[in-house]
């Protein structure tokens, strides 16, 4: 249920206007200031972790363990692994209340050559096709990433006419979704806001939405709250990590704060996933080794507490 709240607006046809509209709607009164229409549902905080993250090597032993530990949601790896792990995986979410997010990997769709951009959409259908079995979200995408060889134009009305275009036509065929990701502007120049890539979805049309990530929005955002306002129901999907270095939440505890983009996410009723996106740090009694696992699972409950403090904060 959770999944169809946030895809079932990129399933209609053309999505209302993505701006301050989507969620607040100016309305007359006294004050002259807008007025926020209240979500029809009430938004979730459903947290989240990448496969490579969860503890556990077998697909049962990590889903078990995310549900015993309070989890909503997994993110899973892109490339060929949904389409190898998709009736395995599928198997063992049976019964469960945990819902795949998305798929996680590198795309970009900015080559000059029009073969080489043909390559990146066909090596993403079969992929989506999986996604759809799985009843996840959908597959994050980066439109371009480090130099950008098309102009801006160019890549953006390609994007949005055909290669994206395309792709979200077979996500509302298999009912999920491209989801466009926002960089911060040393991973690219061309969508570093959520507003943007909200446009862009909106443009695109059904089976397109769009994600925030904390990590690159506090960069390129003035506001968090802001910029989820501004993408409103198109908003499908959340990665979350330190403010201060891209690790787990909470190592950093003064500087990591969400509590206004998480005022952004109740406006807006969502109900998606928060999913961990980031590193561990430097393990103190040897900084060449990793953490261990205990030491990781202390930080992952660290993280859950906290967010979900924030969460009520806000």
């Amino acid at each position: 249920m959770r999944r169809r709240d946030f895809l079932t607006v990129s399933a209609t046809a053309g999505v209302a206007a993505v701006s301050m509209t989507t969620t607040v709607r100016a309305a007359a009164n006294t004050s002259g200031m807008p007025t926020l229409t209240p979500p029809e549902k009430a938004a979730e905080l459903n947290l989240c972790l990448q496969w490579g993250t969860i503890p556990g090597s077998e697909i049962k032993e990590k889903l078990d363990w995310m549900e015993a530990n309070g989890f909503a949601a997994v993110e899973i790896p892109s490339g060929d692994w949904p389409i190898k792990n998709c009736e395995a995986l599928k198997a063992a979410m049976v019964g469960r209340k945990l819902f795949i997010a998305t798929a996680c990997g590198p795309s970009d769709f900015s080559y000059e050559e029009a073969e080489k951009r043909e390559a990146e959409v066909q090596k993403f259908l079969p992929v989506i096709e999986a996604l759809g079995a799985l009843k996840s979200v959908g597959l994050i995408l980066c439109p371009a990433r480090g130099k950008v060889p098309m102009g801006f134009k160019e890549l953006r009305e390609d994007f949005v006419m055909n290669t994206g275009k395309r792709l979200a036509e077979q996500a509302a065929k298999h009912g999920t979704s491209i989801v466009l990701e926002p960089l911060r502007r040393n991973e690219t120049p061309f969508l570093r806001q959520v507003a943007d890539g909200a446009r862009m979805a909106a443009d695109i049309g059904p089976g397109a939405t769009v994600m925030g990530d904390f990590w690159h929005m506090g960069l390129e955002e003035t506001s968090f709250m802001g910029a989820f306002l501004c993408a409103g129901k198109l908003l499908s999907h959340v990665h979350i990590a330190g403010l201060k270095q891209r690790i787990i939440p909470g190592v950093y505890a003064t500087e990591d704060n969400y509590v206004d983009g998480f005022k952004g996410l109740k406006l807006i009723g969502y109900r998606g996933a928060v999913s961990f996106e980031g590193g561990w740090p430097k393990n103190p009694a040897d900084p060449k080794k990793g953490l261990p696992q205990e030491e990781q699972i202390k930080l992952i409950q660290n993280m859950c507490k906290m967010l979900r403090e924030q969460w009520a904060m806000a």
